[in-house]
């Protein structure tokens, strides 16, 4: 008798995280849910993560597949990982965060409320990787259903470790986009999105874990330049689909712009006028005028504005997402 393939597979792309892989399948094996099958893909690791997950996975009570490959980016690893996939689900799962034990139970019993999401997402918080400390929690709406004109606009949902998708439905989409060197996943939600509803479960399921190594937000360049790519990539669409759609878009890359001119270059000028820029195509996104303000003001204050309009308005379009 054949065996039964498992319901979800959980697709761990990794590249020189040996002191962080462990961590990240620890917190796959301490799932509720059992029916889950592990796949590792080394992105050509030089440090001693093969050693380490090959030595977890001795001990491990998941079926554990670990491949390695030549370095081609966290797009093809992650491509890599569904080719593999035998699971009716794919979770992907960074292996520098951590998924809380209730993560992918929560998920399913979304998807068997809702049978027509191809997707569910959840919460996430942001915390210290050596600590553990807790550094920021969402303080948002979490939309669900059809989300495709919002994500035309930007990524409103969340990043690649809080999504459980159905496998057919991302092999339907096309798998990630090995062009884009960052915000792949904004770009597969978006065509996820054109081919069914997205559900969430708006809890805190998953820790995005702060370090000393690299992640996309720690080159913004590079994360522009693929939120540019995206916005011609999808032009046609957002203008067959409303015309305030392109306009809402470009401001939403000049806030952009400008967060990366005044956090990461220290240009307040340079800020400042793609803030207003921001403002002039789509006056109705309060993230844009709160960058705008907040670039007048010192970095604590700003912090604890945002913190206490969000405890008011964060289940409204007036939430402030990021400035």
């Amino acid at each position: 008798m054949a065996e039964m393939p498992p319901e979800v597979s959980v697709v761990v792309p990794t590249y020189n995280r040996g002191h962080l892989v462990c961590a990240a399948l620890d917190s796959v094996q301490a799932q509720s849910f059992r029916n889950l099958e592990i796949i590792v893909i080394d992105d050509g690791s030089t440090d001693d993560t093969e050693a380490r997950v090959r030595a977890w996975a001795e001990t491990a009570t998941l079926p554990v597949l670990y491949e390695r490959q030549p370095n081609a980016g966290g797009n093809a690893a992650r491509n890599r990982g569904i080719d593999r996939a035998r699971g009716h689900f794919v979770a992907f799962l960074d292996s520098d965060d951590l998924w809380h034990p209730n993560k992918i139970a929560r998920q399913l019993a979304r998807l068997a409320e809702t049978p027509a999401f191809g997707a569910v997402y959840c919460g996430l918080r942001e915390t210290d990787a050596e600590s553990g400390r807790v550094l920021a929690e969402p303080r948002h709406d979490f939309p669900e259903g059809d989300l495709l004109n919002a994500l035309l606009v930007r990524d409103v949902t969340a990043p690649t470790s809080t999504y459980l998708v159905r496998r057919q439905l991302l092999i339907q989409a096309g798998k990630f986009d090995l062009d884009l060197a960052a915000r792949q996943d904004w770009d597969m939600w978006i065509r996820l999105a054109r081919l069914a509803p997205i559900g969430c479960v708006p809890e805190v399921l998953v820790d995005l874990r702060h370090h000393a190594g690299p992640r996309t937000v720690s080159d913004p360049t590079r994360e522009l330049r693929a939120h540019r790519r995206i916005l011609a990539k999808y032009a046609p669409l957002r203008a067959r689909r409303g015309w305030w759609l392109p306009l809402a878009a470009r401001a939403g890359f000049h806030r952009r712009a400008g967060r990366v001119q005044f956090h990461y270059r220290g240009r307040r000028g340079a800020a400042i006028r793609h803030y207003l820029t921001a403002i002039a195509l789509w006056p109705l996104a309060a993230d844009s005028w709160a960058a705008l303000v907040g670039a007048f003001l010192p970095a604590g204050l700003r912090g604890r504005l945002r913190h206490g309009w969000n405890s008011i308005f964060g289940r409204t379009f007036l939430a402030i997402r990021n400035h």
